[in-house]
């Protein structure tokens, strides 16, 4: 075994989103930075998607790079690779403890180890009831998840909904349990009100921002807004979604709902427009251009574009389910998940009376202040401390037990 600083091994091999991708980014440039002594490796899939974008960060001199074998991105090679390589890596190269980035823990790694929980899915029906294949998946999950429950020593959790939706399925209460909070990015701190265009300078526009995908609801906001179309005063109200369509057989249903709607209505520009994914600077102009921006996703176990609409001043329309209340707080409109006339009428409201739109608009820009990586990093890295701290204490006890019994020479 090496000898040197503190080093914690980063398990990012299961990781398969953007979102995931971000987070991973985010806790690693952060922790790097706020515990310089300390030494850390990322472990990931050689050849992913989120290879290239993680060899171009920039990250501080104590953070280097663990690539394995591509095969590992099948469940069963990883799950292998993870408890023989792995653990070898891991005794050969002086590892003192493990943040898993899955919500998991590594069976034959006996290390401290923090497992942090992001993905609600496997805990919502809705989510896998679509055949037995997803709902025998959602079940492995859940499965391992529960042992981390009942052997990480701290069970991380992007929110509170997300900590009392796994604790509360599996009837596990974890040895310790934190909520570490998603942020935003630093650069979004220097986006003032005043340097935003004003909302009644803004064309009548409803913005979402999310991959294009059942789970999200887009179709509930194009109905609402193909709806209100139809209503005097807003003859020029559009509906733009930003994101990767997954599934493309929803995506044409909202182009045939926007189809009908413009041929009723005599449009000549779509009603309900898919854009695709954007670059950071086209984002950021549908963002001032969007006079409210709506999401009504019913699987968020944190929500981070609600909190950049926010950035920019744009009023925030929500679900009012998963982690969306706890995380907007008193800056959004809620509106019940499925309730498409209450969206409807919360649009109005929101799109016609300006003293409404201000205060939620000035609500917001206090709200998303609210979420930086630094405190999060903070609370994460005091938790590593003292759980090293805690494992030390108990091997040292352990080993003056065995001494005392004449089991160690």
């Amino acid at each position: 075994m090496t000898s040197g600083p503190f080093h914690i091994l980063i398990n990012a091999l299961s990781m398969s989103s953007g979102g995931g991708f971000t987070v991973c980014r985010e806790l690693v440039r952060g922790l790097a930075e706020e515990r310089p002594g300390w030494r850390f490796t990322v472990a990931m899939t050689d050849g992913s998607s989120y290879h290239e974008p993680m060899r171009r960060e920039r990250f501080a001199s104590n953070v280097s790079l663990l690539w394995a074998p591509a095969n590992t991105c099948a469940l069963g090679r990883r799950i292998w690779y993870e408890n023989t390589t792995l653990v070898n890596w891991a005794k050969a190269h002086g590892v003192g403890a493990v943040l898993q980035l899955n919500g998991q823990k590594i069976p034959r790694l006996r290390l401290p180890t923090i497992s942090h929980a992001q993905d609600p899915v496997p805990f919502l029906p809705h989510m896998w009831s679509t055949g037995r294949r997803a709902a025998f998946g959602a079940w492995l999950r859940r499965r391992a998840v529960r042992q981390a429950l009942m052997h990480a020593d701290v069970m991380g959790f992007t929110s509170g909904y997300l900590r009392d939706l796994i604790c509360g399925w599996d009837k596990v209460t974890p040895r310790r349990a934190e909520v570490f909070y998603n942020a935003v990015p630093q650069d979004w701190f220097s986006r003032e009100d005043s340097q935003m265009p004003a909302l009644s300078a803004r064309p009548m526009c409803v913005l979402t921002v999310s991959d294009v995908t059942r789970h999200k609801r887009q179709d509930l906001v194009a109905r609402a807004v193909c709806a209100l179309r139809k209503e005097r005063g807003f003859e020029k109200l559009e509906y733009r979604i930003v994101g990767r369509v997954f599934d493309e057989g929803y995506a044409e249903g909202i182009r045939e709902l926007s189809r009908r709607t413009g041929a009723e209505v005599g449009a000549t520009k779509p009603v309900v427009e898919l854009v695709g994914r954007l670059s950071g600077d086209e984002l950021a102009a549908e963002f001032k251009n969007a006079r409210c921006f709506a999401f009504m996703s019913v699987c968020e176990s944190f929500g981070i574009p609600p909190l950049e609409a926010m950035s920019f001043g744009t009023p925030v329309i929500s679900s009012d389910c998963c982690a969306m209340p706890e995380v907007l707080g008193k800056a959004a409109a809620f509106v019940r998940a499925d309730d498409e006339e209450g969206l409807k009428e919360t649009l109005k409201r929101v799109l016609t009376k300006d003293g409404l739109a201000a205060d939620m608009r000035a609500r917001g820009f206090e709200r998303f202040r609210t979420f930086t990586w630094g405190e999060t990093v903070r609370k994460m890295a005091g938790c590593f401390g003292e759980m090293v701290g805690e494992f030390g204490a108990r091997s040292a006890e352990l080993t003056m037990r065995e001494r005392r019994t004449g089991q160690v020479d």
